[in-house]
């Protein structure tokens, strides 16, 4: 029979799993909140993004009113600690329903300049072809 001269004794290893298994509601919010931080950037950033790249179809003060949201944002990860979860997941909403809001306009005000440029560059080649027959005509 071989046995382990440098292993743990039956102790120590039951010692280890009530360690572990008395940290694991600890650990279970630690990762909850790692989470939540987690997805708070990318929100951030993905609102950023589209912040510079809508810039000319949103109106300032919308804009203005996404910023201060973010900043609020920024706040409350820079102060997580004093923070629960709920309060950091409720910013983090907010910021996401006033940036999907926010660039559903823009994407409306995208699609009418589509279709109205695209009337107008209809139209005059409406008046182009027409003006063509004419000429044909004569």
């Amino acid at each position: 029979v071989i046995q382990s001269s440098g292993g743990l004794s039956k102790d120590e290893i039951e010692n280890m799993v009530r360690n572990a298994e008395v940290h694991a509601e600890e650990d279970k919010k630690k990762k909850e909140l790692i989470e939540i931080l987690n997805q708070a950037d990318s929100i951030i950033h993905d609102t950023e993004t589209k912040m510079e790249e809508f810039k000319d179809q949103l109106p300032k003060e919308e804009c203005d009113k996404l910023k201060e949201k973010i900043a609020d944002v920024k706040n409350v990860i820079a102060n997580k600690d004093s923070k629960t979860p709920d309060e950091i997941r409720q910013q983090t909403s907010d910021l996401q329903q006033a940036s999907l809001k926010l660039f559903e306009m823009a994407y409306k005000k995208m699609a009418a300049d589509r279709e109205s440029s695209g009337r107008s560059n209809s139209g005059s080649s409406e008046s182009q072809e027409t003006t063509e027959k004419k000429e044909d005509k004569n």
